[in-house]
């Protein structure tokens, strides 16, 4: 916040009457939340791409946190619009180290021979949260990785979307 509120002497201090005193200061108080207010619409954030048809061990998606501080990830939506095209292929999203590595914390072996909208909340399978922690730009663990595992997915065509605060 840039408003400092003023004590009485310095309102006495100020030209004009009370009422035009006063209501100056609450003109500069509805300009500060007015800036915060806008600030809190624009909080939430959205991270997206393509999904990468790939065979079993390949990275159908892979993001860093661009944030020099860490992100709260609320919902991980995954748009299937072209299965693919083996039975038994599935998507590991989650939290990691380094654009390598797979975790299963938002999302475990959702199923990428189906087409529509999944999500980490009706569709994170047994090790799936609905809301995870990211480190920060260069922090510990500070990428989103979705991994094609089990079987190959090579007609896979999607998108991602990871929708964040900054906290």
């Amino acid at each position: 916040m840039t408003f400092t509120a003023k004590n009485a002497a310095q309102l006495r201090a100020r030209p004009g009457t009370p009422a035009e005193i006063m209501a100056g200061e609450f003109a500069n108080v509805k300009t500060e939340l007015d800036a915060l207010a806008a600030a809190d619409a624009a909080g939430l954030k959205i991270l997206k791409g393509n999904l990468t048809a790939g065979n079993a061990n390949a990275f159908a998606f892979t993001c860093q946190n661009p944030e020099a501080s860490k992100i709260l990830v609320t919902r991980t939506l995954i748009y299937i619009t072209t299965a693919g095209g083996t039975a038994g292929a599935v998507l590991n999203v989650g939290p990691v180290a380094n654009a390598t590595s797979t975790a299963d914390t938002l999302i475990d072996g959702l199923n990428l021979n189906a087409t529509g909208i999944f999500d980490n909340i009706t569709d994170k399978g047994n090790s799936g949260k609905s809301s995870q922690i990211v480190d920060e730009k260069g922090g510990t663990n500070d990428y989103i990785t979705g991994k094609i595992l089990e079987q190959n997915a090579a007609a896979l065509v999607g998108k991602y979307y990871i929708f964040y605060t900054v906290i």
